[in-house]
């Protein structure tokens, strides 16, 4: 990508965030109902610090930090650049405001816009530009994942967009088979990837079969019925203690009135549950539960990626783009939802951190966390690829995650 490009798809990427961000009231960017969810406000200072610490601080020995406590509130986890506030405090701050903080995006905006323009061929600026461009877009699908958690903690009914949710029509299951045999897993070098996706490299895959279709709310209801999360037998031992402790017995924004009558709350509001839509903000100890009670498994990742290489999927995510922001809506593209995979997330055979600063960018969360694959949708379209390699802890479940299951072939 020329300088040109990578300059306009800053500048629509920083307006997109905003965009997002526009149905909210002020008081909706400053709070944080619990310590994996983030103020939204924080998520605007977070990617502009980013800008300003891999890019303006660094290309220009000149430029002194725009505010010094900046480092400290919106630095979020990098040891080697300096102290950061700690994430699950991050909502005790009521400043910067959030009219100082857009002020900072502004900023940083027309900085970043004079020093792309005076380096017009530094490929190394050009790779962190784009690094940057990336890590917001990641950012804009958390921001999608906090709002809808912030939102759903009122009292109040509050509907984030008044798009209607459509109704869809439930697909007969069907199995995709695969042989055994060697397969290519990972990224190419010839286009921008995170460092967790390379190097390609070959896997020996025993013969399996994957499904087609996600888990739906009506299947998952069954389990639910049959006291799945009362029977010890189909969880992990760290999961049963998760739902005991937490008092888990549905899907993250179920609200069970009873029996025959459930709610799910969306970013469109609170709705009677569908059941032909797959279900979501499904935690990993979940889904594993849930597949052994089908005598089933969870996918591998190099299946999930086999999978998605066989059936050609597309760097389109058909429901951001008509700003959809319900899975109801699964059967406009498989990248609906992210599945959780059966894999830890760890390194590939010869595995290469990003360089210097940024080393710290993902190799430092490999592990004790498990890898999803697909993309969902609140994922930014460009992030809708094959060897995506999303992770998160078994217990999470607040973002857009559903079941996909898998068996062996005898």
């Amino acid at each position: 990508m020329n300088n040109s490009d990578l300059l306009k798809k800053f500048i629509s990427t920083r307006k997109k965030t905003l965009s997002l961000c526009k149905p909210l009231e002020i008081e909706d960017y400053v709070v944080q109902p619990n310590e994996e969810v983030s103020p939204i406000k924080w998520h605007l200072g977070h990617t502009s610090w980013f800008f300003e610490e891999i890019i303006l601080l660094k290309f220009n020995k000149n430029k002194n930090r725009y505010n010094d406590t900046y480092n400290t509130i919106f630095n979020s986890y990098y040891k080697s650049i300096g102290n950061h506030w700690k994430q699950n405090l991050r909502g005790q701050l009521s400043r910067p405001t959030v009219q100082e903080v857009k002020k900072y995006r502004n900023y940083i905006n027309k900085e970043i816009k004079k020093i792309i323009t005076l380096n017009k061929n530094n490929k190394k600026i050009n790779f962190l530009l784009e690094l940057g461009i990336n890590h917001e877009e990641q950012h804009q699908e958390l921001i999608l994942m906090d709002i809808k958690y912030i939102l759903y903690k009122n009292l109040d009914n509050i509907r984030f967009t008044k798009n209607k949710i459509p109704k869809i029509k439930r697909k007969l299951e069907k199995w995709q088979n695969f042989e055994k045999g060697l397969y290519c897993i990972g990224a190419e070098n010839n286009k921008f990837t995170y460092d967790n996706e390379k190097p390609k490299h070959k896997v020996y895959i025993h013969p399996f079969k994957i499904n087609k279709q996600y888990v739906t709310n009506n299947e998952y209801k069954k389990f639910i019925y049959d006291k799945g999360y009362q029977k010890p037998q189909y969880w992990l031992s760290k999961g049963w203690d998760w739902i005991n402790i937490n008092k888990i017995n549905t899907p993250l924004y179920w609200d069970q009135i009873n029996k025959n009558q459930i709610k799910e709350f969306t970013l469109h509001g609170l709705y009677s549950l569908d059941g032909d839509a797959p279900v979501c903000h499904i935690s990993y100890y979940e889904a594993s539960a849930y597949a052994k009670w089908t005598n089933s498994r969870l996918p591998t990742e190099e299946e999930s990626e086999i999978f998605l290489n066989s059936i050609n999927s597309r760097n389109k995510n058909l429901n951001m783009k008509k700003n959809i922001y319900h899975a109801s809506d699964i059967n406009l593209s498989v990248n609906n939802l992210w599945w959780w995979t059966k894999s830890h997330y760890s390194s590939y055979p010869n595995f290469k951190p990003f360089h210097e600063e940024i080393e710290e960018y993902n190799e430092k969360f490999m592990c004790g966390q498990f890898v999803l694959k697909g993309g969902s949708i609140a994922t930014p379209s460009e992030h809708i690829r094959n060897t995506y390699r999303n992770f998160y802890e078994p217990h999470q479940r607040w973002m857009f995650s559903g079941i996909r299951l898998a068996r062996d072939i005898q």
